[in-house]
Parts: structure tokens; sequence; C-alpha cells
């Protein structure tokens, strides 16, 4: 990259553009690397060099370069550029984060202090501006499936400002500022709550999932199992390990040291990193999507300790699928609402193709296994009026000339194109993790496809080693163009 040849330079851009479409609009690139990984180092004229070419290709696909770090090699500097690719008015990445964890274990009260930008007063300041709920206000537990967001500017800078007298933040605000958007979707620990918790998981479809483990709890509860929920649905995970300034060192160092074993542990397979310095940060970013990689961070939302390392790593997490717009657009429905003078408004998640203003779309299933044709009144991305929306994002549609009582979540919006049809039963194998008692033939299940939730009857069954692979009827109509 010091003076490329025009042929060079042409496949440089070549790579470039694949590696931005790989990494769904954004990529590392390490100058001062050889090909076999080792960092040599560069000296300055030679940088400065590499720079402009970078510089010169980024501006040839409409991208911004953003220097991460820079440190001294033996043959001179090596430095860390994020390319990420321009996104047009009204659009950004998306990227959605589950935060799971046991009861206790400080995850509303994180959420609370990265998009608020104000520390916690150790008495649970920050979560109270996040509950939906009387009850969760007072009991201090979340219940129901929660959204906020993070914003981040092209140079990596934190967007979200609450409003000064409520303190409340305005997501249109921080969407307009912001090229890169982290969801959080803040989950229930109480293992009452677990179903929700797993339709969390499952209906949201989270790129990364969040592991709250409380540093003076240690590793108890419910930690455990949606550690393994995450693991059975093959997303990543990062750890977050809170109240490290109030727990004793060695108390601290003994939580790490299981949590540590808990992660290498066949079941898991994982190679933990403590995350200490932005070195460290940007080397597990880089290799997290690989799923094997697991970054611990060790965090205080009062203090405000290393806060900085976990905003810059959310900042680093790329989309882990690419979509193409030509596909049949489909829709998942996650929550409906009914809005004075808009009417009927569903949200959720566009799990493929391009979905326009005024599209009309197949939905259902209805009770009979019908889907029903749908206009498309407005859109909404993050409460931001948008004209169209892609695989991955998530959204908010008005709906013309249909009753909230005709919708209910797990139904879902799809193009004409895939002739959707409902099924009534299907067959599964199926791994029983834990179970009290027999599953037998006529046992009442609780399936969990997506946002769908159908309550089913198990019929015939034959059980192989722990495996089971039953017939199941559903109480309602599942949707089968997935």
């Amino acid at each position: 990259m010091v003076s490329p040849t025009s042929e060079q330079y042409d496949s440089l851009l070549r790579q470039m553009s694949e590696r931005i479409d790989e990494g769904c609009g954004e990529t590392i690139y390490v100058i001062g690397q050889g090909s076999d990984g080792t960092e040599y180092g560069l000296s300055e004229a030679d940088m400065e060099a590499s720079y402009a070419t970078l510089k010169s290709m980024a501006e040839q696909i409409e991208a911004d370069v953003i220097l991460l770090r820079e440190h001294q090699e033996a043959g001179g500097k090596v430095r860390d550029y994020l390319v990420r690719k321009h996104v047009g008015d009204n659009d950004f990445l998306e990227v959605r984060v589950a935060v799971v964890g046991n009861v206790d274990a400080g995850k509303s009260t994180l959420l609370g202090v990265l998009t608020h930008g104000e520390l916690d007063n150790g008495r649970g300041f920050a979560r109270q501006k996040l509950f939906r709920h009387k009850h969760e206000i007072e009991s201090g537990r979340t219940s129901s499936v929660g959204n906020d967001i993070l914003g981040f500017d092209s140079e990596g800078n934190v967007v979200n400002k609450p409003d000064s007298h409520g303190g409340s933040l305005e997501w249109t605000k921080i969407c307009e500022k912001s090229t890169k958007v982290i969801t959080f979707i803040d989950l229930a620990g109480h293992e009452k709550y677990l179903k929700t918790t797993v339709f969390g998981m499952t209906g949201h479809l989270p790129d990364f999932c969040m592991l709250m483990v409380g540093s003076n709890a240690g590793i108890v509860g419910m930690t455990k199992e949606h550690l393994g929920l995450a693991l059975a649905l093959n997303v990543p995970v990062f750890v977050v390990v809170t109240k490290i300034d109030m727990c004793p060192a060695n108390i601290l160092q003994e939580t790490l040291k299981l949590l540590q074993r808990l992660l290498k542990s066949p079941g898991c397979r994982k190679i933990p990193v403590l995350v200490q310095s932005k070195d460290d940060v940007i080397v597990t970013a880089s290799n997290f999507s690989s799923e094997r990689m697991c970054p611990i961070f060790q965090i205080s939302n009062v203090t405000g300790e290393n806060l900085d390392l976990l905003k810059m790593f959310l900042n680093l997490l790329s989309p882990r699928t690419s979509y193409r717009e030509e596909e049949p657009a489909e829709f998942q429905i996650d929550d409906t609402y009914s809005v004075p003078g808009v009417g009927t408004v569903v949200s959720g998640t566009t799990l493929r193709g391009l979905i326009k203003l005024n599209d009309t779309l197949l939905l259902g299933p209805d009770p009979l296994g019908n889907f029903l044709p749908i206009a498309v009144k407005s859109i909404h991305r993050k409460r931001m009026p948008v004209k169209e929306v892609r695989g991955g994002q998530t959204a908010s549609f008005a709906l013309k000339k249909i009753k909230r009582s005709s919708i209910r979540k797990g139904m879902v919006m799809v193009s004409p194109r895939l002739n959707p049809q409902a099924s009534w039963e299907f067959e599964a194998e199926i791994l029983v993790l834990h179970h009290p008692t027999t599953i037998s033939p006529r046992y009442q299940a609780m399936a969990t496809f997506g946002t769908e939730k159908p309550g089913g009857e198990s019929g015939q069954l034959w059980r192989i080693e722990g495996r089971g692979c039953p017939s199941m009827t559903n109480v309602s109509p599942d949707t089968g163009c997935r």
C-alpha cells in the first residue's frame, strides 16, 4: 500500500469493497502488518504513504477512516484503522445486543448508565429511567422485554444526550446523528420470567449476547441457564462483570476464576480474554465473530471504571448477517399497538428483503390459517419516519384497514411471492437438557420459533439416548414460509 501501481490499486480497492460487504458496512485495517499476520512496523514516510492510499480508496467507496490505535514495533509504527461506509440520510447500521444474566446482576443499571451518560448512585438511580411498569419500579426487577439504544457517530463518539429537564432520550435525534446504533434488548433475570427471556432471545434476533455477572454474587441462579440459551442459539457471548467497586479483591478473583473455568468447559469451549486495555478491545472485537473468543469486561456503574473500554468494544461490533435486498420480503411481528389518530401499528424485525412505503404484503396466519393482503401506511425506525426498511432492521408499520384484535405476536408479513402456507403440526428432533418428569405422548409443551409461541400436544414419540423425536400438534397455526 506504500506506492501501489494502478493494477495493484484496483485490486486493493476491490478487496476493500469485499471486506466492507462482508463486515456489513465496516472493516478494520492494520497498517504495518505482514501477510502472515506478524506486525513488523513501517517508517514514518511509508506509514503516511500507506495512509494516503487507504484514505484514497475509502473516498472511492464513500467511507470514513478512523484511527483506532498506534503502537511501536521493531521495524517502526503499526496503526489500526476502522473503515466505515457512509450511510444515507435517516439511515444507520444497527446491531442488536441481548442483555442477560441473573437477577440483581446490574443489567438495567448498566443500560441506564450507557444510554443516559450518568453514573449510578449505588441505590438504583440509573435503572429507574428504563422501567416500563409500576411494579418494576417498586421491585427493581425487569419483567418485560425492554429496548434501549446507544448511538455512535462516524468518529466513534456517543451521541446520546438526555433531555435536560425530564432526562428522557429522544430516539429521533440520536438516530439522525448516528452512523451506528446499538439496540439493547433488556431481558428479565428472574427465573419466573424465563419464558419472557426465551421470547426475547428468539424473537428479537440478537446479533450478540451480553452476559452480566455480579462480581460479589458470582455465577448463581439463572447465569448458566442464560449462557446455555445463547450457546444453543449460536449467539456470540461477551461477559460483563459488574459491581467491582464494592467487591473485595479476593472475591473478584474467585468469580473470574470460576467464570473462566465455565467458559473453557466442554459444553462452552470458549477462549476467555480479560479486557484491560484498548489493545485488548481491538483484538477481541476483530476476532469476536468467530464465536470462539469470549471477552470479559470488569466495570463499575458507580465509579465508571472501564466503561470507556466497553463503549469502544460496542462501537466496533458489526452485524453478523448480511442480507440481500432482492430476496422476497419477510417481517416478523413481536408487538402490536393501537395509536390514536394513526390506527393499528405492529413492530418487529425484517428477516429479509426490502419493504417500502405503500407495499402490499400478506399478513398471517389468522386463527384459520389464512393470509390476508395488507397495505403499509407508514414506516418508522427507532421512532424516526423512513421510506423503506431492509433485512436485519427493526421497524414499526402502520397498517391500513385492520383492527389490532386481528393481529397477535408471532404473525408475519411476507411478500406474495413466497406463497406462505400455515402448518398445524410438525416433527422435531429435541435434545432434553433437563426435565424433572418424563415427556410422553399427549404431553403439553410450549415451543418458541422466533416470535411464535404455539402451545402444543406431543403425539407419537421416539426416544433415543436423551434425544426425543416427537410430532407436535399446534393449538394455533404456525407460519409455513420459513
